[in-house]
């Protein structure tokens, strides 16, 4: 009798162990013919790729920019939502990381001299849950921790939510918590004023501590960026410019509006389930609706147990479940945490292409403080041929409006025209020429000026015009360009002048291209881009 009573709790044990855990399959070792099978689906998804990224290519070439970044996104789209883990297929991720490089080289134009190696970027969370096996997650049983507080929205918990808990408040996730509590505190007065505008529970302003700590340069390893984490392809599906100049992906109230709509948006294509729009926020609503046919039930648990979902997704709802319990009873967990205060600033409307550092130097404040404000400038400068409203620290609008308006127009970017004075000494290895543009129908400084990366006030200083003349058609106008420096037989960069000029480009409008004047060649622009 004793016996048959041992045997019971053993059997009672085992039960428990598995509910605690979910639904672990077990590994094993893969087929000859699988091997072959996964070889081949990845060579295939690379295949489409490719012959969309390629589609990309000629569209830009053809100065069809839009239809380019769709093209673009498209061809990193069929990677992501193939449904192979980047991390398992090391050909597939090498190809996708290849395949971002080269779409980043399209948006650097000539003649930009803030490159993207300069661009500042940070670990994302998202690549940590992604790793945490189950394995690892304490089995705490739910008599061991418990869930306090009320919510503004309807969610089921199970054991996983426990584990997380756990996780957080004495595993090692414990300094992560505390540095997402710290920074939630320069965004969570925006956020949840958004949140509340787009009809979404305050709650799920959490996502950003699962998502990024609440980091606007958060870069996941599948290109996902910002406090939101959005890849290229949603963020342009939601309105966010992604430029070489400027990623709003990082912009922290333009995202979060993004966001909300898109939680918003899953919301209702779940039937209301929060739990599913969560996973499908992480993974997309493709995977989860693929995840519910198989399963047959729309329940976030049970794709869950029966393993539908992608490591880091399963991960994910649970940990982000967690946190919110977490953060709205910190004492309670053993919390005391001093958020950040409130980003606190004043707009000033850019009528021109200006450094960062330029604009720190006005108010005298560290570049990086003008930095932070401003995440999305991906290059340390406003973007060019266009006004831009810049993010100033509170109460130095005034000063800085006073200080920009004394600066002459040329010292507000650096790094445009090289005076022949200090041409030897700044960046040897390019110098600056003039190439003569014919002025085509209906063209205009600001078209040209956006179209070439400079500014207007700089097009009209070249050509002693007023920025807001008007162009005839054949008139020629003189445009700064980048170029590579010769050196002499020593390798030593030869003297330059202030400008080389190149020939007048002659257009014609019937597709036969551009034709340079009897002199020789000189490049199209409309053709280089």
């Amino acid at each position: 009798m004793r016996g048959l009573r041992e045997a019971g709790s053993i059997v009672v044990l085992c039960v428990l162990s598995f509910l605690l855990l979910g639904t672990v399959r077990p590994v094993q070792a893969m087929s000859q013919s699988e091997k072959q099978t996964s070889s081949s689906n990845t060579d295939s998804i690379i295949q489409r790729a490719e012959e969309t990224f390629h589609r990309g290519e000629e569209a830009w070439n053809k100065s069809l920019q839009d239809i380019a970044r769709k093209m673009f996104d498209e061809s990193l789209d069929t990677v992501l939502q193939s449904g192979i883990d980047l991390k398992s297929d090391t050909k597939l991720n090498s190809y996708y990381r290849n395949l971002i490089e080269r779409i980043h080289k399209y948006e650097a134009q000539a003649g930009d001299h803030h490159p993207v190696e300069d661009e500042l970027v940070e670990p994302s969370l998202l690549d940590e849950l992604s790793d945490i096996k189950d394995a690892e997650l304490s089995t705490a049983a739910p008599g061991g921790v418990k869930i306090f507080g009320k919510y503004d929205f309807e969610f089921s918990v199970a054991p996983p939510v426990f584990q997380f808990i756990n996780f957080f408040v004495a595993g090692r996730g414990h300094s992560t918590m505390e540095v997402g509590l710290q920074r939630s505190g320069r965004y969570r007065e925006m956020v949840e004023k958004v949140f509340k505008e787009e009809k979404v529970p305050t709650d799920l302003i959490w996502l950003a501590q699962a998502e990024s700590v609440w980091k606007p340069n958060a870069l996941s390893r599948a290109a996902a960026k910002g406090i939101w984490q959005f890849i290229p392809s949603t963020g342009t599906r939601y309105g966010l410019a992604q430029t070489a100049w400027i990623d709003e992906r990082s912009h922290p109230e333009k995202a979060t509006r993004a966001a909300a709509r898109y939680l918003r948006w899953l919301h209702d294509h779940f039937a209301g389930d929060w739990l599913l729009a969560m996973a499908a926020y992480n993974s997309g609503e493709n995977r989860v609706d693929g995840a519910i046919a198989k399963c047959g039930y729309a329940d976030f648990w049970e794709l869950y147990k029966r393993g539908l979902l992608p490591q880091e997704t399963r991960n994910y709802v649970p940990s982000i479940l967690s946190i919110i319990v977490i953060s709205k009873n910190q004492k309670l967990y053993g919390f005391n945490v001093k958020p950040d205060p409130p980003l606190n600033f004043e707009t000033f409307e850019l009528p021109a292409q200006t450094d960062l550092k330029v604009v720190a130097d006005l108010i005298g404040v560290p570049y990086e403080v003008v930095q932070d404000l401003n995440p999305e400038l991906r290059r340390g400068a406003s973007p060019a041929g266009q006004h831009y409203g810049i993010k100033l620290p509170k109460g130095m609008k005034k000063q800085f409006e006073i200080a920009y308006a004394g600066l002459p127009e040329e010292k507000r970017v650096r790094k445009v025209v090289i005076p022949d004075e200090i041409a030897d000494g700044y960046r040897p290895a390019y110098r600056v020429q003039l190439a003569s543009y014919r002025v085509g129908r209906g063209e205009t400084l600001a078209s040209l000026a956006r179209r070439n990366r400079v500014s207007v006030q700089e097009l009209a200083r070249l050509n002693r015009l007023s920025t807001r003349g008007e162009l005839r058609k054949g008139q020629t106008i003189k445009i700064p360009q980048q170029v590579r420096a010769s050196r002499d037989r020593r390798g030593r960069h030869g003297r330059i002048g202030r400008y080389r000029e190149e020939p007048a480009v002659r257009f014609y409008r019937r597709g036969r291209g551009a034709k340079a004047s009897s002199r020789g060649r000189a490049p199209s622009h409309r053709q280089r881009r």
